[in-house]
C-alpha cells in the first residue's frame, strides 16, 4: 500500500469548509433533543451511548463467510432502527433502566443482531450512574464556561469511562466519533465544541474511498487489492486491517494540514466522496474491508 503525494495535495486543493453540519438528530431521543429543553450533557450522553454500539456491522455467517448487518444497505440505519426499537420499549439505559435491568430488558431486543453479548455488556456500562457521574464530570472539565474544547486527551479519557464500548482500539474511533457528532449536534443548539484538535475516525470504509478513482490517494498490493476483492473477512488485530487505518488516518491528517481544514470537514468531504465513487472503464472500485470487529 502507497500514499499518492501528487494526488493528495491535487485534491487538499478541491477541499472548501464544509457549511452543512449534520444534526445527527436521530441518533439521539426526541427528549435529548428538544430545542425548549436542550441539555448537551444529556445529548452528548444519548451520543456516546449509540456511537459505542457503532461498530460490529461486519460479521462471520455459519459457513465462515463475511455477512453485513444493515437496512437498506446501511450498517448505520440498522443502529439507529435498533436504538430507536430499545427506546419504544423503555428500555434506554440509564434513563430507563438500572445495570441489573439491562440483561432481561434489552437482551431480548438484541435477538439476531451480531455480536449481541458484547453489545448487552456496552448497555451495562451506559445503565451505570458511576460512569455516567464520571462522563458528566469529563465533559464539565472540559468547558471554559463558553466553550467545550474536546481534544485527544478528552478522547482517550471518555474511553477510559467505558472500556467495553469505546476502548480496546488504538484508533479510537467510536470514541473520536462520539465527539465529533455530539459536536454536530450541539451546533444546531447554539452550543459551542471546538474539535479542531482531532483526527478522523478511522474506520472500514475510508480506506476504500481514499482509492477509489475520484479521489485515488491511496493505492494496494495485488495481493491485498485480491483479499478485499474476495471479501476476505479480517480479524480486527490482522497487520492489514491496521495498515489500512492508519494510512486513512495519515492521508486525512496531511489533508488537514494542506487545506487548513478540520477533521469534520475531511470527514464531510470524504463523506460525500464516498457517495459518488463508482466504477469506471479504467477504475474499479474496491469492496470495503470486511473486518469482524466490535472497534469499528
Amino acid at each position: 500500500m502507497s500514499i499518492n503525494d501528487a494526488t493528495l495535495r491535487a485534491f487538499a486543493k478541491t477541499l472548501r469548509k464544509s457549511l452543512f453540519v449534520p444534526d445527527w438528530k436521530e441518533y439521539i431521543s426526541p427528549t435529548a433533543n428538544d430545542p425548549a429543553s436542550y441539555d448537551f450533557i444529556r445529548a452528548f450522553y444519548e451520543m456516546t451511548m449509540i456511537t459505542a454500539q457503532n461498530g460490529g456491522f461486519i460479521y462471520a455467517d455459519d459457513r465462515g463467510r463475511a455477512q453485513k448487518w444493515s437496512k437498506d444497505g446501511s450498517g448505520a440505519k440498522a443502529m439507529v432502527e435498533k436504538m430507536a426499537e430499545i427506546r419504544a420499549a423503555k428500555a434506554l439505559p440509564f434513563y430507563d433502566l438500572a445495570p441489573d435491568e439491562a440483561e432481561d430488558k434489552i437482551a431480548p431486543l438484541l435477538e439476531g443482531v451480531p455480536f449481541a453479548q458484547k453489545r448487552l455488556k456496552i448497555f451495562k456500562e451506559f445503565a451505570d450512574p458511576e460512569n455516567h457521574e464520571k462522563a458528566v464530570a469529563l465533559l464539565a472539565s472540559a468547558c471554559d464556561g463558553e466553550t467545550y474544547r474536546l481534544d485527544m486527551d478528552f478522547v482517550k479519557n471518555l474511553a477510559a469511562i467505558f472500556p467495553e464500548g469505546l476502548g480496546n482500539d488504538p484508533f479510537f474511533k467510536k470514541a473520536t466519533l462520539t465527539v465529533l457528532m455530539a459536536a454536530g449536534n450541539a451546533h444546531h443548539h447554539g452550543v459551542k465544541v471546538d474539535v479542531s484538535d482531532l483526527t478522523i475516525a478511522a474506520d472500514y470504509v475510508l480506506p476504500q474511498v481514499l482509492n477509489a478513482g475520484d479521489v485515488g490517494i491511496l493505492s494496494f498490493s495485488a495481493d491485498l487489492a485480491k483479499d478485499l476483492e474476495d471479501r476476505k473477512l479480517f480479524d480486527e488485530d490482522n497487520d492489514r486491517v491496521a495498515a489500512l487505518r492508519a494510512a486513512a488516518v495519515v492521508v486525512c491528517e496531511r489533508l488537514a494540514e494542506l487545506s487548513g481544514l478540520s477533521a469534520q470537514d475531511i470527514d464531510a468531504a470524504l463523506w460525500l466522496a464516498g457517495r459518488k465513487i463508482k466504477s469506471t472503464e479504467n477504475k474499479k472500485v474496491l469492496p470495503h474491508m470486511m473486518c469482524k470487529t466490535m472497534r469499528f
